[in-house]
């Protein structure tokens, strides 16, 4: 008798998640307890073994094969099974098939042991009808399950994979199994699919690993390469079901469509993932977003947008203009062309099919392009832990609710966004790494705790806005100027660094700063800053220094209770240290600026009313005294940046010649 169990390790491995909430999806259901891996599996799930003594062994031979066993027929190639119990099947088999056709209250188990069956017109592993079937390699075993170039079918149901199943599946064992389907799916169950072991590696030109009620992967090694996505889940009749569920594993992911895609919710408690979807980030969307200063409502990263004819979006209400210093600058763009991203957040899941993401604009854009993201979940995606390292041609993770980051470390290439949220994008811890990126946080509302996260972004930093997956959010006709309501970037902890080829910290609403260290960098000479809103921004504790253009720079408002000081000075090369020192000569905060700037805003603890501080940015040394607790209002487009305070008084040294932006 071989025995193995997986069960005591596992469950000793498992982590607890607390519940999302998609406020998008009133119609699906979300966890609202801890979901944990007794949830998600059974112990039979988990366990292995078999009895070799009661078991009943297949021997295929080429072109046939042979059983003892009276719930075994063979018809040339074809092997039927009908009867509940194991059955452990050797040899090979060149054309033929094993078929699942048992009472649907019974359960088997096949035992693949060095078993290669290759099917040229059908599934090598058809699962007509069972109860559940568990699939198990082997201990040190190699087997291999293969299909052709077509797919013939048998009965009124669509078989288009090597592994297709009616019933629920469970693959598990301790050896390896190889799926090649280069005309159809790897593994597809139309109930429930778990894996709780072995090693995997499938090579579709469909989807790698599908199961329409739900995939559950407690572990295993798996190397997916895939035409359309490697992990699916789809069931939107269903609104307890198309969920995807990791408790750990190890995954090598080559996609031509997404990573991970769920129709429902999806968590990840503990996973290596290295996963490329549409050929990586080299492949992602042209974006083009020079076209107006940051904060103004439509466009992609809350930019104004151009209509569809070319022409400048409509003016403002009659008797609505500016406040003083609100006209643009002279170095924003007068000619700049409307943004091309316009891929929309993506719908549900199309059935046994390719994903796709709906393009959108003013004019509804019935074009489909590929969904290309990493991790996607219509509902709420939950991250507990795990590794990830993320090439992708479209957002890394993606969710069309609530997406939530409680841990895990994560490097990240996209050619769109690293994390959006079509809802609450919320970041309480984790070791995050975004190298290349459009758009680095993004959601209706941010919300940044802990961790310790580094953005590099073609465009803004950090971004929240009203919008499905085009940031934008506002749209042409809407007021440019307004806040929008449940907007909002709230930091209350972590490290955050920022380069951003936009914006830095972004809000067609509301920024709150409480705690944390946030280190901002924007494109000099541009209509960006480092701090962008439309509502009202304070802050009450933390580390903010962020670097820029001057044009449209804003300082935090008067609801703030530390002090804040913004400064326009001479340009300043990369590389320049950018400092605040109190009068007796103690450092407050320092770091060094990535990009040329010709602007600084600072606050950190120390920034008292009635003090008075050296700001040190490269050659240029200005002395501020605070007369109140904020220096400086800048010449943002928002709302809160335009009034912000007591502006003190200043003193320049003789390197210092700007002016200050009072």
């Amino acid at each position: 008798m071989k025995k193995h169990c997986l069960l005591p390790l596992l469950l000793a491995a498992a982590v607890a998640v607390s519940g999302c909430q998609a406020a998008d999806a009133a119609d699906a259901t979300i966890p609202t307890t801890p979901v944990t891996l007794s949830d998600m599996f059974t112990d039979r799930d988990l366990e292995v073994g078999y009895d070799e003594t009661t078991a009943a062994s297949i021997t295929l031979s080429g072109s046939t094969a042979s059983c003892d066993s009276d719930a075994v027929t063979v018809d040339g190639g074809t092997i039927t099974i009908t009867d509940e119990g194991t059955y452990i099947l050797s040899g090979t088999l060149d054309d033929g098939m094993v078929i699942v056709d048992a009472d649907d209250t019974d359960k088997v188990q096949l035992v693949l042991n060095d078993a290669s069956i290759h099917c040229e017109d059908c599934a090598a592993l058809y699962v007509r009808q069972a109860d559940k079937v568990f699939v198990t390699t082997a201990d040190d075993t190699q087997n291999t399950l293969s299909g052709g170039e077509t797919f013939t079918q048998l009965d009124d149901n669509n078989i288009d994979g090597v592994i297709f199943s009616k019933s629920d599946l469970t693959l598990n064992g301790l050896g390896t199994l190889t799926v090649d389907s280069p005309a159809g799916h790897g593994v597809v169950t139309k109930d429930d699919l778990a894996v709780t072991g072995g090693t995997y590696v499938v090579t579709a030109a469909g989807q790698g690993l599908s199961g329409k009620d739900s995939v559950r992967i407690a572990d295993g090694a798996f190397t997916l390469t895939t035409g359309k996505d490697a992990i699916q889940s789809d069931n939107t009749e269903d609104s307890d079901k198309g969920f995807v569920y990791l408790a750990g594993g190890t995954f090598t992911i080559t996609a031509e469509g997404d990573g991970l895609s769920a129709s429902s919710w999806m968590q990840v408690d503990d996973a290596a993932c290295t996963i490329t979807t549409g050929g990586g980030s080299v492949n992602g969307e042209t974006h083009t977003s020079d076209a107006a200063p940051g904060g103004m409502g439509g466009g992609k990263g809350g930019r104004m947008s151009l209509t569809d004819d070319g022409t400048q979006p409509p003016e403002r209400p009659t008797g609505e203009t500016p406040p003083d210093g609100m006209e643009p600058p002279a170095d924003m763009p007068q000619d700049a062309a409307p943004s091309e991203n316009t891929a929309a957040s993506d719908t549900a899941v199309t059935d046994a099919a390719q994903t796709t993401d709906s393009t959108a604009s003013s004019e509804a854009d019935t074009t489909d392009t590929v969904s290309t993201k990493g991790l996607k979940a219509g509902t709420a995606l939950t991250i507990l832990g795990g590794s990830f390292t993320l090439d992708c041609a479209d957002d890394a993770f993606h969710s069309n609710g609530d997406l939530t980051v409680h841990g895990g470390a994560v490097s990240i290439q996209t050619g769109d966004d690293a994390f959006h949220a079509d809802n609450a994008l919320t970041i309480s811890d984790g070791e995050i790494d975004i190298s290349t990126c459009y758009e680095g946080l993004e959601g209706l509302t941010v919300t940044v705790s802990g961790g310790e996260i580094n953005v590099v972004a073609s465009d803004d930093g950090v971004n929240a806005a009203g919008g499905v997956d085009q940031s934008g959010f506002g749209g042409n006709g809407q007021d440019q100027f307004a806040a929008q309501s449940g907007v909002y970037i709230t930091i209350s902890g972590g490290n955050l660094s920022i380069n951003a080829g936009g914006d830095g910290l972004d809000s067609n609403g509301d920024l709150t700063v409480s705690g944390g260290t946030v280190y901002v960098s924007t494109k000099d000479g541009s209509a960006d800053s480092a701090l962008d809103y439309n509502g009202n921004a304070s802050i009450t504790g933390g580390t903010v220094i962020g670097i820029g253009s001057s044009g449209m720079a804003q300082n935090f408002g008067e609801n703030s209770t530390q002090g804040a000081i913004l400064l326009t000075v001479d340009t300043q090369a990369a590389g320049s240290t950018v400092s605040v020192s109190d009068s007796t000569g103690n450092m407050l905060a320092s770091w060094e600026a990535p990009q040329a700037f010709s602007s600084v805003v600072i606050s950190c603890p120390g920034l008292e009313s009635d003090g008075t501080y050296t700001v040190t940015a490269g050659t240029s040394s200005t002395e501020v005294t605070l007369d109140g607790l904020l220096y400086g209002s800048g010449g943002g487009m928002g709302h809160g940046g335009m009034g912000g305070g007591n502006r003190g008084s200043r003193s320049e040294t003789a390197q210092d010649t700007a002016a200050a932006s009072t």
